[in-house]
């Protein structure tokens, strides 16, 4: 698969920052954010994840 979506430039730089601060590299913090809000809309939806992938 390989979709690249587009993140907004304003969300890129507050992502950049976050990343100094807590020097962890943007694609972990990314993968957390994402993770986090998946996880808690199925759990709002009633449904369970069907994969998670911890690459």
């Amino acid at each position: 698969m390989s979709y690249s979506p587009q993140i907004k430039g304003d969300l890129v730089r507050r992502l950049y920052q976050l990343k100094q601060k807590e020097k962890r590299p943007m694609t972990r913090l990314v993968n957390e954010a994402v993770t986090e809000y998946l996880e808690k809309k199925e759990k709002e939806d009633g449904k369970e994840r069907f994969i998670r992938n911890d690459s």
